[in-house]
């Protein structure tokens, strides 16, 4: 017996009008222009899921974002083992 697929409507029709009046000519190459305020990167690192909730029940314990405790983190290590 075969499947039947999913019924899914449409999708959307595509915009057929121009491109906005600020966008440079094809062939330029375009620069990024979401740049951030300030001066804070993505940080990604793998942990084991462990340490992973261990940060999570300490940020909901102390009241504190993961990022906050990372820096804390950071500036105790620096007093321990200096500054890099």
């Amino acid at each position: 017996m075969p499947r039947k697929g999913l019924k899914l409507g449409t999708p959307p029709p595509r915009k057929t009008g121009k491109s906005q009046p600020d966008s440079k000519p094809a062939g330029e190459p375009v620069k990024f222009m979401n740049v951030a305020d300030n001066d804070k990167v993505q940080f990604n690192k793998r942990v084991s899921r462990s340490t992973a909730d261990g940060y999570e029940m300490l940020a909901i314990k102390t009241r504190l974002k993961v990022p906050e405790l990372l820096a804390e983190g950071l500036e105790l290590l620096q007093e321990k083992y200096g500054k890099v």
